[in-house]
Formats: structure tokens, C-alpha cells, sequence
């Protein structure tokens, strides 16, 4: 009994271990595999990676790059591939995706995916600089000047005094001369900064030019735009539309009208003039000609105010020069010259015309002039009394459809990683 209990004994125990070997053999097994399923996916992963940042190389080489690049990679660690593309997703927006392929033993391919998502989003609108020009040309800020609101130029600031900037200044290129040298004594309340990156001015006014179509007005001739404040109540504002200075009405908006948009375009010379209540963008092909003061119902300098006024020239916005304007000149807008310049016309000829009061903003592709000076002294044409409408610093305050900016790089908005399953050959 005693020899058979053992020999019973002796084969539990034999059973018991050997089913404990096979457990540690199966976990070892285990263990094995699931390193190497950890490394296939390590390197299927890698390979995606790799691939996204191979795309982004390419893409800040050339903004404008699609299509797709396909690279194979062999090594130590095995043998892959990815193939990397870029496409667009609208207009703004822009995607680049890596896909890799590994190639396992007993696992078939995994494959990984890396999108990365770029927007190319628009700026608030040219209107949050109190200043801005592509070229200065040869027009200086002397003592007496102040500008309120940030300031740009994609070329050289010229400086012969002591201007004063209260917001911060900024050039692509540099202050001429430098500052502190010779007769550059500006003060910049806000700092400055040399070397930016250029904003680029739109090619054309073709999304103005569209809104007049949908919703807007548009008109193929030269007009003449005068702006009537309605009643009292706010943003019932009138415009009146003639094809000759002193001809008949040939059409009226009321800017209370929830179908228009707030977009009008003449094909021609559009001339303005009067008191807005409401928002309106007034736009030419041309040239925008102010014939007299432009104003706000209510002042923003005053008060409250949601009277806001854009005035777009694919070439310049001119002062006229004629009575009205002799005798100085008041323009609540926000002044975009595409092309062309904000100028006062026969600023060296006409006699002395007083102050240029503008309150707004003015962008311009290079800087004009509205008078001529001894030094500091006015010799025709109008001081300058400029200053920044502070609202336009919210960028969602803007007249409509007023033109923006892209920036020329694209900024990432988001980076997504997969792991993909695994599938066999």
C-alpha cells in the first residue's frame, strides 16, 4: 500500500509540474511574441513618423507641393516602406498623411497612419492697422506726426524728426535712417521690431466684388455715393446712388435692409461723400474719390458706435481737391488702396487746405502724400491728423467684406497617430 501511495504520489507531483512547465513555457512563448508584436508595431509606427516628418520637409520647402512620396527602407531592423502625400481639404486648409507598410514574420504587414492637418486661416482684416504700406517711397514721418494703432510696412520706415508711434511699429525691412542716427529721434511708445515677415496684399477686390453681385450692389459706370443718416434710429441709414454729381437719384439703399449685404462696387470712379448709419463697404475697380467730409452718425470718439465704413480702391483713395475739401477734411473709414496710394489730390498745388482728420485706418500699397512741407511748416495741400478707430482692434469688428490677409506659412491644427491592425499577406 505504502509503495503504491507513493508511486500515486510521485505522478501527482510529476502531472502538477509538468502542467506547471507547460504554463511557463506557454507564458514564455507568450512573452516572446508579444515583444515581438510590440517591436513590429514600434517599427510600423517609426516608419509612419518618419514619413509625416519627411511630408512637413517638403512642405515648408514648398508651400504649394502635392501629390506623394513613397520611400522604402531596409535595415538591421527589417524592411518597410511609407508613402507620404499632401492634398488639400478646402481652400484654407491642407492635409498630410503618412501610411506605413512593415513587413512582419508570421504577422503579414501592419500598417500606421500619421495626418497632420494645417489651416491657412485668414487674419482679421487689414483694418487692425492704424498704418500700413508695401512701399514708403520717399515720404518721411517728421516731428508733429502721431500715429495711434500699429503700424507696418513691408519696405523702410523713413524718419526725419520725432514722430511719435503710441503702438507698436513694424517693418520687413528697417527705419531709414536707424534709429538714433542722424535725424531718426521717433518715439515708440509700443516698441518696434525690423525684419518681419511681409503681409501680402490680396491680387485683387475679387471677394468684394462678388459679395456686390450676391446681395450687394454693383454697378458698371461711374457713381457718385452720398450717404444720408436716416432717422434717429439706429441703422436705418440711406445711400443714394447718382451717375453724375448733381444728376438724378438712380438708386437708394436702405442699410436697415436685411437683404443687403453691405457690399457696393462701381466698375469706375466711385465719388462719396456724407454721413453713414449703418455698415457699408463702399468699393471701385478704380479709384475711390472722397468729395467732401465722410462721418460716422454716431462719433465712436463720442461715444458708443456700430457705424462702421470701409472704403476699397483696387487703385487710390484721393481727397478731391475742391471747395468742400479746401477748407480741412474729416474721413470716418477704414482705407484700403490696393494698388495706388491714400493721396490728396494736387496735394503740391493747392493751396493750404488745413487738417486731414481721418479716424480708421489706412492701408495702402505705397504711402502717398495730401501735403507739402518747409520742415514742419504746411505749405499746400493738408497737415495730418490721423488716428486709429481702437473698435477695429476686435477682429471681428470689420467693415463687410473688407479685404484680409493670409499668412504665407501654414500652421499646424492638429496631429493624429493610428495604429493600424495588422492583416496577413
Amino acid at each position: 500500500m505504502i509503495g503504491r501511495a507513493s508511486l500515486i504520489m510521485v505522478m501527482g507531483f510529476g502531472l502538477i509540474l509538468g502542467y506547471i512547465a507547460w504554463n511557463l513555457n506557454e507564458y514564455a512563448t507568450r512573452a516572446v511574441g508579444n515583444m515581438s508584436t510590440y517591436h513590429y508595431s514600434t517599427q510600423s509606427h517609426n516608419l509612419a513618423v518618419a514619413g509625416a516628418n519627411v511630408g512637413l520637409a517638403k512642405l515648408y520647402q514648398d508651400t504649394s507641393w502635392t501629390g506623394s512620396i513613397t520611400q522604402t527602407l531596409t535595415g538591421n531592423q527589417g524592411t518597410g516602406s511609407f508613402t507620404v502625400s499632401r492634398t488639400n481639404l478646402s481652400s484654407d486648409r491642407a492635409l498630410v498623411r503618412s501610411v506605413s507598410s512593415y513587413n512582419t514574420w508570421g504577422s503579414g504587414v501592419l500598417h500606421d497612419t500619421v495626418d497632420v492637418i494645417f489651416d491657412r486661416t485668414r487674419q482679421q482684416s487689414f483694418s487692425m492697422f492704424a498704418w500700413m504700406t508695401n512701399f514708403e517711397g520717399n515720404v518721411f514721418w517728421i516731428t508733429n506726426d502721431t500715429v495711434w494703432g500699429r503700424v507696418h510696412s513691408n519696405g523702410a520706415l523713413h524718419v526725419d524728426g520725432r514722430p511719435v508711434f503710441m503702438e507698436k511699429a513694424t517693418t520687413s525691412k528697417s527705419f531709414d535712417p536707424r534709429i538714433g542716427r542722424g535725424n531718426n529721434n521717433a518715439i515708440f511708445k509700443g516698441g518696434y521690431e525690423t525684419g518681419v515677415a511681409e503681409i501680402q496684399f490680396p491680387n485683387d477686390i475679387s471677394e468684394l466684388i462678388s459679395a456686390s453681385t450676391t446681395g450687394g450692389r454693383n454697378y458698371a459706370s461711374e457713381i457718385w455715393v452720398t450717404l444720408n443718416p436716416g432717422t434717429s434710429a439706429d441703422g436705418d441709414g440711406i445711400v443714394y446712388i447718382r451717375t453724375s454729381s448733381t444728376g438724378p437719384i438712380v438708386d437708394s439703399i436702405s442699410l436697415s435692409d436685411a437683404s443687403f449685404n453691405g457690399a457696393l462696387v462701381g466698375s469706375s470712379r466711385v465719388h462719396v461723400k456724407g454721413t453713414l448709419d449703418g455698415r457699408l463697404t463702399i468699393g471701385s475697380q478704380g479709384n475711390v474719390i472722397i468729395e467732401d467730409d465722410v462721418l460716422y452718425e454716431q462719433n465712436p470718439m463720442a461715444g458708443s458706435s456700430n457705424d462702421l465704413l470701409g472704403l476699397v480702391a483696387n487703385q487710390n483713395v484721393l481727397v478731391a481737391d475742391n471747395t468742400p475739401n479746401n477748407s480741412n477734411c474729416i474721413v470716418q473709414a477704414c482705407i484700403f488702396a490696393r494698388t495706388g496710394s491714400f493721396i490728396a489730390e494736387n496735394y503740391n498745388t493747392r493751396g493750404i487746405a488745413g487738417e486731414l482728420r481721418l479716424l480708421g485706418s489706412i492701408v495702402q500699397d505705397e504711402r502717398g502724400a495730401v501735403g507739402q512741407f518747409s520742415g514742419s511748416v504746411l505749405n499746400s495741400g493738408f497737415s495730418k491728423r490721423y488716428r486709429f478707430d481702437t473698435r477695429l482692434n476686435d477682429p471681428s469688428f470689420r467693415p463687410p467684406y473688407y479685404p484680409g490677409y493670409y499668412v504665407k506659412t501654414l500652421a499646424i491644427t492638429n496631429w493624429w497617430e493610428s495604429y493600424r491592425v495588422a492583416f496577413a499577406k
